[in-house]
């Protein structure tokens, strides 16, 4: 099971929390008390073996950046490991970050199933509805293995 994600370039080292899904069928995320630390889905894909794994994490709390206040920084190539609770190391490169709006979230293309093993990366982004308390757009940088 992982329980370490590391982003050297945007300074990321976060030990992982166990995520669900939540009652509304969305993605849960951790308590705002926790916005230093990312969680992984326990339903998604264990790292290195097919499918997508999901990581996510909060953008910003009530006191300030998060732990993915800066994923939109990621570029092509760089560099994401995922730490396992056996000490091994799964080395993933980035492919891809998007932004889109939550009413266009590419499900499929996050949680839908692939051949091989893929890492997701989820946050929030866009501009900050204060009537709703959320942002309009999401974050995901998507990685393959290195």
């Amino acid at each position: 099971m992982p329980v370490r994600v590391s982003v050297p370039r945007i300074g990321v080292d976060s030990t992982l929390l166990p995520l669900g899904i939540a009652t509304d069928g969305s993605l849960q995320v951790p308590d705002l008390g926790e916005a230093e630390q990312a969680g992984w889905l326990t339903t998604s894909a264990v790292p290195g073996r097919p499918g997508p794994t999901v990581i996510a994490g909060h953008v910003d709390s009530r006191t300030g950046p998060a732990v993915f206040f800066r994923l939109h920084e990621l570029v092509a190539g760089d560099e994401v490991d995922v730490h396992l609770d056996d000490g091994s190391v799964v080395v993933y490169q980035v492919d891809d970050v998007v932004r889109v709006s939550k009413d266009d979230f590419p499900t499929q293309e996050v949680y839908g199933p692939r051949p091989g093993p893929v890492l997701r990366l989820l946050t929030c982004g866009g501009a900050f509805d204060r009537a709703t308390g959320h942002y309009e757009d999401n974050v995901i940088a998507f990685a393959s293995p290195r």
